[in-house]
């Protein structure tokens, strides 16, 4: 028969093993690579029957463009290539964001200009409006000027993509100079496009592929989104559980068990090599419903049930809870093992990070949050 690990008198404990845990993680954490869903950079999925060696393509695109730390994965017809998005490209996107926020404030100095010019109409003379519009004239010739120069700025740092075209503008019309910078931007990142492909067909012979181009921006846009998605989701599950247990401890032990959960599969993935994006994500918030399922029924049985003693209501949560957590184990290792052999990025990514939570959770539901509820179930009662 298996021993109650919750009756020894030592069962605290168990809570620094979970605790080990979280501070190796923390130490890995910073060391996590985001994939080009969330920090920007080229995707291109080539369809081939030939047989890909994944180093030598990798350090073969890397040898042609030093600066693209180039992901090398197998998928389901052929192989997806990761490149870091061009420095130059990642700058001149910038400078284009930021060359129509100035023409969007000229454009309201002008509008600003006009405005006054009418009002003067009926009160010619009028000083106050005669300061103002210089004001306003003043402020469209600033951001004019910085326009141009910002312009030149965006032609300029895309030279290495540009060599053949010239792209210039009438420095007094704000619509010749957003139509040269976009020019010159759209042209490097054609022609960019072309030499990534240019490249992988030197080593792959392909029959089709898929280029995918996310902007730096757009990244972090997403990755911001994603932060917003976890926070929103613990401020939610703490709200909840708070009102069912109407008591700290309990409320922290569940809200800590996702909370690590979620710490040590970070930290674990980068450990691992698994990059954090869009269908990891998927597998993290996963775990925050299974760690607080566990955790919350775990506490229930615990604080609101009356069989036996608390120590073998704790245990015999943990055998139905290890019953659980085994078989989805079992299942996800299955679609792990599965998805690495068919090359299904997507769920293999799913999959790994769903076992490192669940291996995760052992530790923290049973060796933390279950010692630690009992602690207070125990200490409860002697008062």
């Amino acid at each position: 028969m298996v021993r109650n690990i919750y009756e020894s008198k030592y069962y605290n404990r168990f809570m620094i093993v979970p605790l080990v845990l979280l501070v190796i993680s923390l130490y890995f954490i910073p060391h996590l690579q985001l994939d080009s869903s969330l920090k920007g950079g080229v995707s291109v999925q080539l369809q081939t029957n030939q047989t890909i060696d994944i180093s030598s393509l990798t350090a073969y695109v890397n040898s042609h463009i030093p600066t693209a730390h180039t992901s090398v994965e197998k998928s389901p017809s052929g192989v997806t290539v990761t490149i870091d998005a061009n420095t130059s490209i990642i700058n001149a996107e910038g400078n284009v964001t930021a060359l129509l926020a100035q023409y969007s404030s000229y454009s309201a100095a002008v509008v600003n200009e006009t405005t006054i010019e009418q009002e003067l109409k009926a009160s010619p003379g009028n000083s106050t409006l005669l300061s103002q519009l210089s004001a306003q004239q003043a402020a469209a010739a600033r951001y004019l000027s910085a326009m141009g120069k910002t312009a030149n700025s965006i032609i300029a740092g895309l030279s290495p993509f540009t060599a053949n075209r010239t792209f210039s503008f009438n420095a007094s019309d704000p619509q010749s100079i957003l139509n040269s910078a976009n020019g010159a931007y759209n042209n490097a990142s054609l022609i960019y496009k072309t030499q990534i492909m240019g490249i992988l067909g030197g080593a792959v012979h392909y029959s089709a592929y898929s280029y995918n181009y996310v902007t730096p921006t757009l990244g972090g846009f997403f990755l911001s989104k994603v932060r917003s998605i976890i926070i929103t989701a613990f401020v939610i599950v703490a709200i909840v559980v708070l009102f069912i247990f109407r008591t700290p401890v309990p409320s922290f032990s569940v809200v800590f068990g996702a909370a690590n959960d979620i710490i040590v599969a970070l930290g674990f993935m980068a450990v691992f090599g698994i990059p954090l994006g869009l269908a990891s994500v998927g597998g993290l918030l996963m775990l925050i419903g299974y760690a607080i399922d566990t955790d919350t029924l775990t506490a229930i049985r615990i604080l609101k049930r009356s069989e036996g003693t608390p120590e073998a209501r704790a245990f015999a949560s943990m055998k139905t809870g290890l019953t659980m957590t085994l078989a989805a184990i079992i299942t996800f290792t299955i679609l792990f093992i599965v998805s690495y052999f068919t090359f299904i990025q997507t769920y293999f990514e799913i999959s790994g990070v769903v076992l490192i939570g669940l291996v995760a959770d052992i530790a923290t539901t049973w060796l933390f949050n279950t010692p630690l509820v009992l602690w207070y179930k125990k200490r409860k009662e002697v008062r």
